[in-house]
């Protein structure tokens, strides 16, 4: 990856009744400022209880305000009725995230290294109707 490549993108997969978000790069509070407003308008196109993947394996934080924008981007994820999240990082990424989903906002998300283990488990979290998260959640505090 080059040093300045970037990407902030949410999209809906409506048949998948999944959210899709990738963060990417060393991003500031200016690139991922409307990432709320983005979540909300894909998300309106999903059921409740949708799955949401992040990918923020290659996302790099720059700037203290960079939490409060991502923590306002999970609330709105639960106001819009997601069900359960799953969010690959890559060694211990993903920390942060984490702590600010579980003290913040009540949920836990499972941690994937990769896309095709994030599909998997979302396979896995789709086919279950009683509720239980089947996935692995990985403590990273």
């Amino acid at each position: 990856m080059k040093t300045d490549e970037k990407e902030v993108s949410v999209r809906a997969d409506v048949e998948k009744n999944r959210l899709y978000t990738t963060l990417k790069g060393v991003l500031t509070e200016k690139d991922i400022a409307a990432l709320h407003d983005d979540l909300r308008r894909e998300a309106g196109k999903l059921k409740p209880g949708y799955i949401a993947i992040s990918d923020v394996r290659e996302y790099n934080p720059s700037g203290e305000g960079m939490n409060k924008i991502i923590s306002k981007t999970m609330e709105a994820a639960v106001e819009t009725g997601v069900g359960k999240v799953i969010r690959i990082v890559s060694g211990e990424g993903g920390v942060d995230m984490q702590n600010i989903s579980k003290s913040e906002h009540g949920y836990e998300a499972v941690i994937c290294r990769s896309p095709s283990e994030a599909e998997k488990e979302a396979d896995i979290l789709f086919g279950d109707r009683t509720g239980t998260n089947h996935g692995s959640v990985i403590s990273l505090s």
